[in-house]
């Protein structure tokens, strides 16, 4: 009997990556039914023929989709939400509007990041509910940016009790360290501590010997992305997106008057789904998937779910409720350490003492993403000004205040006061 594995936002175009993804997996014993829930049935049958051709031949995955997503939940061992609220012309507005007030814009971080929270996080909920309602047991994997303001909504909203956030991003950043210092990355080990899109690497170990001031003397190429006197001056590896803290100008510059990512991704978007539609006609996989550059699925997605329903020991950076991990940050918070995974149950690992100025910058991240939960589900709009002031990426009052009339409108949302 198959284990089902459902995939709320599953008529993405990139989703076909996933079902190649998880057919790599060497030694894969369990079968899996996988399940692409989405709105669009035609877009969903497409796209579920073409994950089917990615797949191969591979006899312990089935592949099948619904837009009915009670009855696919049914029965789920596990669920993965990667639903994108408001496609890519949502993603286009975030990564634009916040250059009318100086700042860069981006889908996870700052003003962008918490238009694409307001937006999203009320529908996750929604769906989260249902997961809790239909199929409480089930492992929810959640994907969707920001993720961890997301996953902190889930939480705080649902009883669910197994609720994971998953992120490419800390092994983006052990690949960098890994060429940085010109070894294998199987032979590092980095402790890793942040929170989502918010981390860094505060101990580096290559053969059980301490390498971290090596990595620090290679910087420029550990973390290219911050200038390398700030990562040796606070004696930790940044992970890419806080080059959004330290030089929001310059990511600015590199962004201001260019066509959004999202813009790209649109016409991406087209091209594949043309050719899907000619791949399905002659029964060969499509060419053009890799354009997308859909890494996620192989490097976190696909493994944590082969890991989890086999039951398999493996280690992974993941997000997950803090509880006493962390002390120096709340318990209820979602933080981003070390895991390790091991007969379907994940456990954080010390991931080592960040510098004071790395814990005091997570500290205000922290406060910044519960702030901004809260007043998303309590339509606040004093408390998500708050919030917005907390933002590490946002300097002013005036951002904070268009950031909050750009993203909720002047008058979507009357103002209120909840106690916390």
């Amino acid at each position: 009997m198959s284990t089902k594995v459902v995939i709320l936002g599953g008529s993405g175009v990139a989703t076909p990556e996933l079902a190649a993804a998880l057919s790599e997996i060497p030694d894969r014993q369990l079968p899996l039914e996988v399940v692409l829930v989405g709105r669009s049935a035609q877009k969903l049958a497409l796209i579920a023929d073409i994950a089917r051709l990615m797949a191969g031949n591979d006899p312990l995955l089935k592949i099948s989709c619904t837009t009915d997503t009670a009855a696919a939940l049914q029965g789920a061992a596990l669920v993965l939400n990667q639903l994108r609220v408001g496609g890519l012309e949502a993603r286009a507005f975030d990564e634009t509007y916040p250059h009318e007030f100086g700042l860069p814009g981006e889908e996870t971080v700052g003003p962008g990041g918490f238009a694409n929270a307001s937006r999203t996080i009320p529908t996750v909920v929604e769906y989260a509910r249902l997961v809790e309602q239909i199929c409480p047991q089930a492992v929810l994997l959640t994907f969707a940016n920001p993720s961890s303001l997301v996953q902190y909504a889930i939480t705080q909203q649902t009883g669910l009790a197994r609720v994971i956030g998953l992120c490419d991003g800390p092994i983006t950043l052990s690949e960098a360290i890994a060429r940085a210092l010109q070894a294998p990355l199987g032979e590092l080990e980095v402790d890793y501590v942040g929170m989502h899109h918010f981390g860094w690497a505060v101990g580096v170990w290559r053969s059980g010997q301490d390498v971290l001031a090596q990595t620090l003397a290679q910087a420029a190429l550990a973390a290219p992305e911050v200038e390398p006197a700030i990562t040796q001056a606070i004696g930790a590896i940044p992970g890419p997106y806080l080059n959004y803290v330290f030089h929001p100008d310059r990511m600015l510059a590199k962004k201001q008057g260019k066509r959004p990512r999202a813009g790209e991704l649109l016409d991406l978007q087209d091209e594949l789904l043309a050719e899907y539609e000619q791949a399905r006609a002659q029964g060969q996989k499509p060419a053009g998937l890799v354009k997308r550059k859909a890494k996620w699925y192989r490097a976190i997605i696909a493994p944590v779910i082969v890991a989890l329903l086999e039951k398999r020991t493996a280690r992974f950076a993941l997000n997950l409720v803090n509880h006493s991990t962390l002390p120096w940050l709340p318990e209820d918070a979602i933080i981003e350490v070390p895991c390790l995974l091991h007969n379907g149950v994940v456990r954080p690992l010390s991931p080592g003492q960040p510098p004071p100025d790395v814990r005091a910058l997570l500290q205000r991240n922290c406060a910044y993403e519960q702030l901004a939960v809260k007043a998303i589900l309590a339509k606040d709009r004093p408390q998500a000004l708050r919030a917005l002031l907390q933002n590490p990426i946002i300097h002013t009052y005036e951002q904070a205040r268009l950031t909050l009339e750009k993203a909720w409108g002047p008058a979507q949302f009357a103002p209120s006061r909840t106690k916390e």
